[in-house]
Protein backbone atom coordinates (compact mmCIF):
# COMPACT_ATOMS: atom_id res chain seq x y z
CA UNK A 1 0.00 0.00 0.00
CA UNK A 2 1.82 3.22 -0.88
CA UNK A 3 0.72 5.70 1.84
CA UNK A 4 3.28 8.71 0.80
CA UNK A 5 2.47 12.01 2.08
CA UNK A 6 0.60 14.56 -0.66
CA UNK A 7 -1.44 17.63 -0.13
CA UNK A 8 -4.66 16.08 -2.14
CA UNK A 9 -6.78 18.61 -4.43
CA UNK A 10 -10.55 18.88 -3.81
CA UNK A 11 -12.98 17.54 -5.76
CA UNK A 12 -16.91 16.65 -6.27
CA UNK A 13 -17.85 14.03 -4.16
CA UNK A 14 -16.47 13.05 -0.21
CA UNK A 15 -13.08 15.03 0.70
CA UNK A 16 -10.58 12.74 1.32
CA UNK A 17 -9.59 12.56 4.80
CA UNK A 18 -6.52 15.13 4.91
CA UNK A 19 -3.07 13.54 4.47
CA UNK A 20 -0.66 13.40 7.20
CA UNK A 21 2.82 14.71 7.16
CA UNK A 22 6.00 12.23 8.81
CA UNK A 23 8.25 9.52 7.76
CA UNK A 24 7.78 8.11 4.08
CA UNK A 25 6.07 4.73 3.72
CA UNK A 26 9.14 3.16 2.29
CA UNK A 27 11.68 4.24 4.99
CA UNK A 28 9.22 2.65 7.76
CA UNK A 29 9.22 -0.42 5.54
CA UNK A 30 12.93 -0.67 5.46
CA UNK A 31 13.60 0.27 9.00
CA UNK A 32 11.02 -2.60 10.31
CA UNK A 33 12.77 -5.20 7.81
CA UNK A 34 16.73 -4.08 9.65
CA UNK A 35 14.84 -4.76 12.76
CA UNK A 36 13.96 -7.98 12.04
CA UNK A 37 16.70 -8.77 10.80
CA UNK A 38 18.85 -7.87 13.03
CA UNK A 39 17.02 -8.71 16.02
CA UNK A 40 15.68 -12.12 14.27
CA UNK A 41 19.80 -13.01 13.43
CA UNK A 42 20.51 -11.81 16.82
CA UNK A 43 17.95 -14.52 17.92
CA UNK A 44 19.02 -17.61 16.13
CA UNK A 45 22.70 -17.14 17.39
CA UNK A 46 21.74 -16.49 21.12
CA UNK A 47 19.74 -19.79 20.24
CA UNK A 48 22.40 -21.22 19.01
CA UNK A 49 24.65 -20.14 22.10
CA UNK A 50 22.07 -21.28 24.73
CA UNK A 51 21.58 -25.13 23.39
CA UNK A 52 25.93 -24.97 23.35
CA UNK A 53 25.72 -24.63 27.36
CA UNK A 54 22.71 -26.70 27.92
CA UNK A 55 24.51 -29.80 26.04
CA UNK A 56 27.83 -29.37 26.94
CA UNK A 57 28.12 -27.27 29.96
CA UNK A 58 24.62 -27.71 32.22
CA UNK A 59 26.05 -30.22 34.68
CA UNK A 60 22.34 -31.92 35.07
CA UNK A 61 22.19 -32.34 31.27
CA UNK A 62 25.44 -33.59 30.98
CA UNK A 63 25.11 -36.17 33.58
CA UNK A 64 22.04 -37.44 31.93
CA UNK A 65 24.09 -37.39 28.45
CA UNK A 66 27.31 -37.90 28.84
CA UNK A 67 30.10 -36.10 26.09
CA UNK A 68 31.96 -38.94 24.79
CA UNK A 69 35.69 -37.46 23.77
CA UNK A 70 38.06 -34.40 24.26
CA UNK A 71 35.77 -31.27 25.52
CA UNK A 72 34.53 -29.00 23.30
CA UNK A 73 34.88 -25.33 22.74
CA UNK A 74 31.96 -23.07 21.70
CA UNK A 75 34.50 -21.14 18.65
CA UNK A 76 33.78 -24.49 17.06
CA UNK A 77 29.77 -24.28 17.05
CA UNK A 78 29.81 -20.15 16.40
CA UNK A 79 31.82 -21.45 13.25
CA UNK A 80 28.30 -22.94 11.83
CA UNK A 81 26.36 -19.24 12.36
CA UNK A 82 27.86 -18.36 9.40
CA UNK A 83 25.45 -20.66 7.92
CA UNK A 84 22.78 -20.81 9.92
CA UNK A 85 21.80 -17.34 10.16
CA UNK A 86 21.78 -16.72 6.35
CA UNK A 87 19.57 -20.47 6.20
CA UNK A 88 16.68 -19.54 9.11
CA UNK A 89 16.82 -16.05 7.92
CA UNK A 90 15.79 -17.56 4.41
CA UNK A 91 13.04 -19.68 6.34
CA UNK A 92 11.61 -16.92 8.21
CA UNK A 93 11.05 -15.42 4.98
CA UNK A 94 9.94 -18.40 2.98
CA UNK A 95 6.81 -18.38 5.67
CA UNK A 96 6.11 -14.63 5.33
CA UNK A 97 6.99 -13.60 8.33
CA UNK A 98 8.87 -9.92 7.06
CA UNK A 99 6.31 -9.57 3.58
CA UNK A 100 3.26 -9.94 5.86
CA UNK A 101 2.41 -7.25 8.39
CA UNK A 102 -1.10 -8.22 8.73
CA UNK A 103 -0.35 -11.60 10.95
CA UNK A 104 -2.16 -12.03 14.06
CA UNK A 105 -0.30 -12.76 17.28
CA UNK A 106 -1.42 -16.41 16.87
CA UNK A 107 -0.51 -16.54 13.17
CA UNK A 108 2.96 -14.76 13.32
CA UNK A 109 4.09 -18.15 16.23
CA UNK A 110 2.24 -20.58 14.18
CA UNK A 111 4.71 -19.25 11.45
CA UNK A 112 7.67 -19.31 13.75
CA UNK A 113 7.01 -22.58 14.70
CA UNK A 114 7.22 -23.49 10.56
CA UNK A 115 10.51 -21.24 10.13
CA UNK A 116 12.25 -23.11 12.95
CA UNK A 117 11.20 -26.38 12.32
CA UNK A 118 12.54 -26.00 8.85
CA UNK A 119 15.99 -24.18 10.10
CA UNK A 120 16.18 -26.79 12.45
CA UNK A 121 16.36 -29.23 9.64
CA UNK A 122 18.41 -28.02 7.32
CA UNK A 123 21.14 -27.39 9.29
CA UNK A 124 21.11 -31.22 10.78
CA UNK A 125 21.14 -32.17 6.57
CA UNK A 126 24.38 -29.71 5.90
CA UNK A 127 25.87 -30.36 9.28
CA UNK A 128 25.36 -33.81 8.16
CA UNK A 129 26.72 -33.82 4.84
CA UNK A 130 29.37 -31.29 5.56
CA UNK A 131 30.90 -33.05 8.51
CA UNK A 132 29.23 -35.92 8.90
CA UNK A 133 29.49 -36.77 13.10
CA UNK A 134 31.25 -33.85 14.04
CA UNK A 135 28.88 -31.62 15.75
CA UNK A 136 26.20 -32.53 18.40
CA UNK A 137 22.59 -33.83 16.23
CA UNK A 138 21.25 -33.65 20.44
CA UNK A 139 22.26 -29.87 20.31
CA UNK A 140 21.22 -28.99 16.72
CA UNK A 141 17.97 -30.43 17.34
CA UNK A 142 17.28 -28.97 20.45
CA UNK A 143 18.10 -25.11 19.07
CA UNK A 144 14.15 -25.83 18.02
CA UNK A 145 12.49 -25.08 21.00
CA UNK A 146 15.11 -21.88 22.09
CA UNK A 147 14.92 -20.54 18.62
CA UNK A 148 10.81 -20.48 18.99
CA UNK A 149 10.76 -18.50 21.93
CA UNK A 150 13.56 -16.13 21.45
CA UNK A 151 12.30 -15.45 17.68
CA UNK A 152 8.64 -14.69 19.59
CA UNK A 153 10.66 -12.33 21.83
CA UNK A 154 12.35 -10.64 18.48
CA UNK A 155 9.23 -10.60 16.11
CA UNK A 156 7.60 -8.69 19.41
CA UNK A 157 10.26 -6.27 19.91
CA UNK A 158 10.21 -5.75 16.29
CA UNK A 159 6.69 -5.35 15.61
CA UNK A 160 7.17 -2.79 18.68
CA UNK A 161 9.47 -0.58 16.95
CA UNK A 162 7.34 -0.87 13.83
CA UNK A 163 4.12 0.22 16.03
CA UNK A 164 6.03 3.54 16.94
CA UNK A 165 7.18 3.80 13.33
CA UNK A 166 3.35 3.91 12.35
CA UNK A 167 2.44 6.93 14.65
CA UNK A 168 5.50 8.46 12.93
CA UNK A 169 4.55 7.77 9.01
CA UNK A 170 3.36 10.10 6.39
CA UNK A 171 -0.01 8.33 5.21
CA UNK A 172 -2.35 8.71 2.61
CA UNK A 173 -6.11 8.11 3.04
CA UNK A 174 -8.10 5.05 2.01
CA UNK A 175 -11.24 4.74 0.12
CA UNK A 176 -13.38 1.75 1.36
CA UNK A 177 -16.34 1.12 -1.03
CA UNK A 178 -18.92 -1.05 0.64
CA UNK A 179 -20.15 -1.96 4.49
CA UNK A 180 -21.00 -4.37 6.75
CA UNK A 181 -18.97 -6.36 9.14
CA UNK A 182 -16.38 -7.04 6.62
CA UNK A 183 -15.27 -2.88 6.55
CA UNK A 184 -15.59 -2.56 10.03
CA UNK A 185 -12.96 -5.21 10.61
CA UNK A 186 -10.78 -3.74 7.74
CA UNK A 187 -11.04 0.09 8.91
CA UNK A 188 -9.78 -1.43 12.31
CA UNK A 189 -6.61 -3.10 10.81
CA UNK A 190 -5.62 0.32 8.99
CA UNK A 191 -6.02 2.44 12.04
CA UNK A 192 -3.77 -0.22 13.83
CA UNK A 193 -1.15 -0.62 10.70
CA UNK A 194 -1.62 2.84 9.86
CA UNK A 195 -2.90 5.36 12.71
CA UNK A 196 -2.83 8.40 10.68
CA UNK A 197 -4.18 6.87 7.36
CA UNK A 198 -7.52 8.76 7.11
CA UNK A 199 -10.60 6.68 5.63
CA UNK A 200 -13.06 7.44 3.42
CA UNK A 201 -15.93 5.83 2.55
CA UNK A 202 -18.67 5.06 -0.08
CA UNK A 203 -21.80 2.57 0.14
CA UNK A 204 -21.56 1.68 -3.56
CA UNK A 205 -19.04 1.92 -6.39
CA UNK A 206 -19.50 4.80 -8.42
CA UNK A 207 -19.05 5.39 -11.99
CA UNK A 208 -15.72 5.79 -13.45
CA UNK A 209 -16.02 9.23 -14.26
CA UNK A 210 -17.08 9.67 -10.88
CA UNK A 211 -14.51 7.46 -9.09
CA UNK A 212 -11.68 9.25 -10.97
CA UNK A 213 -13.00 12.66 -9.64
CA UNK A 214 -12.93 11.05 -6.34
CA UNK A 215 -9.10 9.53 -6.93
CA UNK A 216 -7.74 13.14 -7.73
CA UNK A 217 -8.40 14.07 -4.20
CA UNK A 218 -5.32 11.88 -2.97
CA UNK A 219 -6.51 8.68 -2.14
CA UNK A 220 -3.58 6.19 -2.62
CA UNK A 221 -5.71 2.80 -2.50
CA UNK A 222 -9.50 1.77 -3.23
CA UNK A 223 -10.60 -1.01 -1.83
CA UNK A 224 -13.83 -2.42 -3.00
CA UNK A 225 -16.24 -4.92 -0.40
CA UNK A 226 -18.76 -7.64 -1.70
CA UNK A 227 -18.64 -5.97 -4.80
CA UNK A 228 -22.33 -6.46 -6.35
CA UNK A 229 -22.27 -4.67 -9.16
CA UNK A 230 -22.24 -5.97 -12.76
CA UNK A 231 -18.16 -7.44 -13.87
CA UNK A 232 -18.15 -4.25 -16.44
CA UNK A 233 -18.43 -1.67 -13.73
CA UNK A 234 -15.88 -3.31 -11.74
CA UNK A 235 -13.26 -3.66 -14.59
CA UNK A 236 -13.75 -0.04 -15.04
CA UNK A 237 -13.37 0.48 -11.44
CA UNK A 238 -9.96 -1.18 -11.68
CA UNK A 239 -8.66 0.40 -14.58
CA UNK A 240 -9.30 4.19 -13.51
CA UNK A 241 -7.47 3.46 -10.55
CA UNK A 242 -4.92 2.43 -12.66
CA UNK A 243 -4.23 4.78 -15.04
CA UNK A 244 -4.24 7.09 -12.06
CA UNK A 245 -1.48 4.87 -10.30
CA UNK A 246 -4.06 4.15 -7.36
CA UNK A 247 -4.25 0.65 -5.81
CA UNK A 248 -7.78 -1.64 -6.29
CA UNK A 249 -8.40 -4.22 -4.11
CA UNK A 250 -11.44 -6.20 -3.89
CA UNK A 251 -12.42 -8.41 -0.51
CA UNK A 252 -14.56 -11.49 -1.12
CA UNK A 253 -17.50 -11.55 1.16
CA UNK A 254 -16.83 -14.96 3.39
CA UNK A 255 -19.85 -16.43 1.38
CA UNK A 256 -17.69 -16.38 -1.59
CA UNK A 257 -14.51 -17.89 -0.42
CA UNK A 258 -15.27 -21.45 -2.13
CA UNK A 259 -12.41 -20.69 -5.10
CA UNK A 260 -10.84 -24.26 -3.91
CA UNK A 261 -13.61 -25.85 -6.23
CA UNK A 262 -12.19 -24.01 -9.23
CA UNK A 263 -9.76 -26.41 -10.79
CA UNK A 264 -7.80 -25.29 -14.29
CA UNK A 265 -7.75 -28.45 -16.44
CA UNK A 266 -6.30 -28.85 -19.85
CA UNK A 267 -7.19 -32.30 -20.63
CA UNK A 268 -9.72 -31.00 -23.44
CA UNK A 269 -6.81 -29.67 -25.32
CA UNK A 270 -7.89 -25.67 -24.34
CA UNK A 271 -8.13 -24.21 -21.19
CA UNK A 272 -11.20 -25.02 -18.92
CA UNK A 273 -12.02 -25.00 -15.36
CA UNK A 274 -14.06 -28.31 -13.34
CA UNK A 275 -15.02 -28.19 -9.99
CA UNK A 276 -13.24 -30.19 -7.50
CA UNK A 277 -15.23 -31.01 -4.22
CA UNK A 278 -12.94 -31.71 -1.96
CA UNK A 279 -9.18 -32.19 -1.64
CA UNK A 280 -9.02 -34.78 0.70
CA UNK A 281 -8.12 -38.56 -1.21
CA UNK A 282 -7.78 -41.33 0.07
CA UNK A 283 -4.36 -41.12 1.03
CA UNK A 284 -4.78 -37.94 2.53
CA UNK A 285 -7.53 -39.85 4.31
CA UNK A 286 -4.71 -41.58 5.50
CA UNK A 287 -2.17 -39.24 6.82
CA UNK A 288 -4.99 -37.57 8.71
CA UNK A 289 -6.20 -40.23 10.25
CA UNK A 290 -2.58 -41.72 11.49
CA UNK A 291 -2.27 -38.05 12.57
CA UNK A 292 -5.09 -37.98 14.75
CA UNK A 293 -4.49 -41.57 16.32
CA UNK A 294 -1.07 -40.33 17.34
CA UNK A 295 -1.79 -36.80 18.69
CA UNK A 296 -4.72 -37.81 20.80
CA UNK A 297 -3.05 -40.63 22.47
CA UNK A 298 -0.11 -38.69 23.73
CA UNK A 299 -2.56 -35.96 24.71
CA UNK A 300 -4.57 -38.33 26.79
CA UNK A 301 -1.63 -39.72 28.35
CA UNK A 302 0.23 -35.99 29.17
CA UNK A 303 -2.90 -34.83 30.39
CA UNK A 304 -4.84 -37.76 32.24
CA UNK A 305 -4.03 -36.00 35.67
CA UNK A 306 -6.21 -32.71 34.94
CA UNK A 307 -9.20 -34.78 34.00
CA UNK A 308 -9.25 -36.69 37.43
CA UNK A 309 -9.23 -33.30 38.73
CA UNK A 310 -11.86 -31.88 36.55
CA UNK A 311 -14.32 -35.22 36.93
CA UNK A 312 -13.93 -34.59 40.34
CA UNK A 313 -15.55 -30.91 40.44
CA UNK A 314 -17.76 -32.00 37.76
CA UNK A 315 -19.38 -34.58 40.86
CA UNK A 316 -18.89 -32.21 43.87
CA UNK A 317 -20.77 -29.22 41.56
CA UNK A 318 -24.27 -31.03 41.07
CA UNK A 319 -25.74 -34.10 40.42
CA UNK A 320 -25.62 -36.38 37.29
CA UNK A 321 -22.76 -38.33 35.29
CA UNK A 322 -19.19 -37.18 34.91
CA UNK A 323 -19.74 -37.43 30.99
CA UNK A 324 -22.84 -36.33 28.48
CA UNK A 325 -23.22 -38.92 25.56
CA UNK A 326 -25.02 -37.36 22.65
CA UNK A 327 -26.16 -38.90 19.50
CA UNK A 328 -24.36 -37.33 16.55
CA UNK A 329 -24.23 -37.12 12.81
CA UNK A 330 -20.94 -38.77 11.12
CA UNK A 331 -18.63 -39.35 8.53
CA UNK A 332 -21.36 -39.46 5.39
CA UNK A 333 -24.54 -38.51 7.95
CA UNK A 334 -22.97 -42.17 10.29
CA UNK A 335 -24.62 -41.94 13.67
CA UNK A 336 -22.07 -41.96 16.53
CA UNK A 337 -22.09 -41.35 20.35
CA UNK A 338 -20.08 -38.80 20.98
CA UNK A 339 -18.68 -38.12 24.52
CA UNK A 340 -18.34 -34.35 26.32
CA UNK A 341 -17.60 -33.60 29.99
CA UNK A 342 -21.17 -32.51 31.55
CA UNK A 343 -21.64 -28.91 31.82
CA UNK A 344 -25.43 -28.76 32.00
CA UNK A 345 -28.18 -30.49 34.69
CA UNK A 346 -28.80 -33.56 34.38
CA UNK A 347 -32.07 -33.06 32.48
CA UNK A 348 -31.10 -30.85 30.17
CA UNK A 349 -31.95 -32.39 27.02
CA UNK A 350 -35.51 -32.81 28.08
CA UNK A 351 -35.71 -29.15 28.73
CA UNK A 352 -34.40 -27.88 25.29
CA UNK A 353 -37.65 -27.02 24.00
CA UNK A 354 -37.68 -24.21 27.14
CA UNK A 355 -34.10 -22.54 25.83
CA UNK A 356 -35.02 -22.59 22.34
CA UNK A 357 -36.22 -18.73 21.93
CA UNK A 358 -32.54 -18.21 24.06
CA UNK A 359 -30.83 -19.30 20.55
CA UNK A 360 -27.84 -16.43 20.02
CA UNK A 361 -27.48 -17.80 16.82
CA UNK A 362 -30.11 -16.92 14.25
CA UNK A 363 -29.34 -19.99 12.13
CA UNK A 364 -28.80 -23.56 11.87
CA UNK A 365 -27.06 -23.57 14.26
CA UNK A 366 -28.16 -23.54 18.08
CA UNK A 367 -26.23 -21.33 20.66
CA UNK A 368 -27.51 -19.65 23.98
CA UNK A 369 -25.61 -17.35 25.71
CA UNK A 370 -26.99 -17.24 28.50
CA UNK A 371 -28.60 -21.41 28.94
CA UNK A 372 -30.26 -21.55 32.39
CA UNK A 373 -29.31 -25.26 31.84
CA UNK A 374 -25.65 -24.55 32.41
CA UNK A 375 -24.21 -25.34 35.90
CA UNK A 376 -21.45 -23.45 37.60
CA UNK A 377 -18.23 -25.87 36.68
CA UNK A 378 -19.64 -26.55 32.66
CA UNK A 379 -20.11 -22.56 32.45
CA UNK A 380 -15.91 -22.59 33.09
CA UNK A 381 -15.47 -25.86 30.89
CA UNK A 382 -17.31 -24.45 28.23
CA UNK A 383 -15.24 -21.21 28.27
CA UNK A 384 -12.22 -22.89 28.15
CA UNK A 385 -13.47 -25.82 25.69
CA UNK A 386 -12.37 -28.19 28.05
CA UNK A 387 -15.61 -30.03 28.11
CA UNK A 388 -14.94 -31.09 24.39
CA UNK A 389 -11.22 -33.32 25.84
CA UNK A 390 -13.48 -36.91 25.86
CA UNK A 391 -14.27 -36.26 22.04
CA UNK A 392 -10.15 -37.19 22.26
CA UNK A 393 -11.73 -41.19 22.75
CA UNK A 394 -14.31 -40.53 19.69
CA UNK A 395 -11.27 -39.85 17.77
CA UNK A 396 -8.96 -43.26 18.72
CA UNK A 397 -12.80 -45.20 18.02
CA UNK A 398 -12.59 -43.56 14.34
CA UNK A 399 -16.11 -41.30 14.82
CA UNK A 400 -14.00 -38.11 14.81
CA UNK A 401 -11.02 -36.33 13.69
CA UNK A 402 -9.01 -33.64 15.72
CA UNK A 403 -9.83 -30.93 13.26
CA UNK A 404 -12.97 -30.98 11.02
CA UNK A 405 -16.28 -29.47 10.77
CA UNK A 406 -18.46 -29.53 14.41
CA UNK A 407 -20.81 -33.44 14.69
CA UNK A 408 -24.33 -31.98 14.24
CA UNK A 409 -26.76 -33.13 16.78
CA UNK A 410 -30.13 -35.07 16.32
CA UNK A 411 -32.19 -33.15 18.75
CA UNK A 412 -31.40 -29.54 17.97
CA UNK A 413 -32.61 -29.79 14.14
CA UNK A 414 -28.98 -28.35 13.44
CA UNK A 415 -28.81 -30.82 9.80
CA UNK A 416 -31.95 -29.60 9.10
CA UNK A 417 -31.83 -26.16 8.97
CA UNK A 418 -28.67 -26.31 7.11
CA UNK A 419 -30.24 -28.10 4.65
CA UNK A 420 -33.19 -26.06 4.25
CA UNK A 421 -30.33 -22.84 4.39
CA UNK A 422 -28.35 -24.13 1.88
CA UNK A 423 -29.80 -26.92 -0.15
CA UNK A 424 -27.44 -30.16 -1.06
CA UNK A 425 -24.36 -27.82 -0.71
CA UNK A 426 -25.41 -29.07 3.21
CA UNK A 427 -24.42 -32.56 2.58
CA UNK A 428 -20.78 -31.18 1.91
CA UNK A 429 -19.59 -31.06 5.35
CA UNK A 430 -20.72 -34.42 5.84
CA UNK A 431 -17.63 -35.27 3.54
CA UNK A 432 -15.47 -35.20 6.03
CA UNK A 433 -14.90 -36.64 9.51
CA UNK A 434 -16.51 -34.24 12.32
CA UNK A 435 -14.02 -32.54 14.76
CA UNK A 436 -13.12 -31.45 18.24
CA UNK A 437 -11.68 -28.12 16.69
CA UNK A 438 -12.00 -26.57 13.43
CA UNK A 439 -11.64 -23.40 11.41
CA UNK A 440 -14.44 -21.73 12.67
CA UNK A 441 -13.41 -22.56 16.47
CA UNK A 442 -10.72 -20.40 15.83
CA UNK A 443 -12.27 -17.25 13.69
CA UNK A 444 -14.54 -16.67 16.55
CA UNK A 445 -16.32 -19.75 17.97
CA UNK A 446 -19.73 -18.61 18.84
CA UNK A 447 -19.47 -15.07 17.96
CA UNK A 448 -19.22 -16.22 14.08
CA UNK A 449 -22.86 -16.26 12.46
CA UNK A 450 -25.04 -19.41 11.33
CA UNK A 451 -23.80 -18.61 7.40
CA UNK A 452 -20.17 -17.83 8.28
CA UNK A 453 -19.87 -21.23 10.35
CA UNK A 454 -21.06 -22.69 7.00
CA UNK A 455 -18.68 -21.26 4.98
CA UNK A 456 -15.52 -21.73 6.95
CA UNK A 457 -16.64 -25.46 7.11
CA UNK A 458 -16.44 -25.78 3.36
CA UNK A 459 -13.55 -23.80 3.09
CA UNK A 460 -11.55 -26.16 5.20
CA UNK A 461 -12.87 -28.83 3.63
CA UNK A 462 -12.03 -27.99 -0.12
CA UNK A 463 -8.89 -26.86 1.11
CA UNK A 464 -7.64 -29.20 3.70
CA UNK A 465 -3.94 -29.90 3.97
CA UNK A 466 -1.75 -31.12 7.47
CA UNK A 467 -0.35 -27.96 7.15
CA UNK A 468 -3.91 -26.40 7.79
CA UNK A 469 -4.80 -29.12 10.30
CA UNK A 470 -1.35 -28.15 11.96
CA UNK A 471 -2.26 -24.08 12.17
CA UNK A 472 -5.34 -24.90 13.38
CA UNK A 473 -4.68 -26.95 16.36
CA UNK A 474 -1.67 -24.66 17.06
CA UNK A 475 -4.26 -21.39 16.94
CA UNK A 476 -6.79 -23.78 18.92
CA UNK A 477 -4.98 -23.40 22.77
CA UNK A 478 -4.86 -19.67 22.05
CA UNK A 479 -8.47 -19.11 21.70
CA UNK A 480 -9.35 -21.54 24.54
CA UNK A 481 -7.14 -19.52 27.03
CA UNK A 482 -8.78 -16.21 25.93
CA UNK A 483 -12.29 -17.38 25.73
CA UNK A 484 -13.68 -15.28 23.14
CA UNK A 485 -16.95 -16.21 21.74
CA UNK A 486 -17.65 -19.24 24.02
CA UNK A 487 -20.68 -20.10 25.87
Amino acid sequence: MSLRAQRPRRAEGPPAPAATSGLPPWLRHALRSAAHLALDAGAVAAAYRAAFWIRFEWPPFVALFPIRGEPIDWPKYASLLNAAIPIWLTCLYLCRLYTSAWLSAADRIVQIVKAAALGTGAMLVAAFLYSRLDYSRLLLAGVFPLAVALLALSHSLAMRIDAWLARHEAARPVLLVGGGPVAAMIKERLRERHPGAGIGELAALPSAAELDRLLADGYCEVILLRAQDARERVLAAAETCDARGVGFKMVPDLLELRLGEVQLDHHLGLPAYRIQHTSLTPANFAVKRAFDVAFSSLLLLATSPLWLMICVLIKLDSNGPILFTQERYGHKGRLFRAHKLRTMVADAEKRIADVKGLNDQKGAFFKAKNDPRVTRVGRLLRRTSLDEFPQFLNVLLGDMSVVGPRPLALTTGEIEALERDFGETAKKRANLLPGITGLWQVSGRSDVSSEQRFALDLFYIEHWSLGLDLEIIMKTPYVMLFGKGAY
